[in-house]
């Protein structure tokens, strides 16, 4: 049988390609930084900050959900339109 040896190349700073070493341990440490910045970028949330709404948003935001109710419910519509206008009316004072 025949033995085939490879020579594997010797890339460390004394005996091959100066500044190879050098240069592979810095690609490893710069791809260790991508991958951790791009973890965390991929799992941050967003933070979500809340409006605070004006008295006529909040009963335009009722008067819309009465809408949806007036043909199913009517009465309960008639009272969340009352709520509304009892709502806008007592925040203008």
């Amino acid at each position: 049988m025949t033995d085939i040896t490879l020579k594997s190349a010797d890339l460390s700073a004394t005996g091959g390609a100066p500044g190879v070493d050098q240069a592979i341990r810095e690609l490893g440490h710069a791809t260790r930084r991508l991958a951790v910045a791009l973890w965390a970028a991929g799992t941050q949330r967003p933070v979500f900050v809340p409006r605070v709404l004006t008295a006529a948003e909040e009963a335009a935001e009722l008067r819309e959900f009465a809408a949806l109710h007036m043909k199913t419910d009517p009465g309960f519509a008639a009272d969340l339109f009352a709520a509304a206008d009892r709502h806008e009316l007592t925040c203008r004072e």
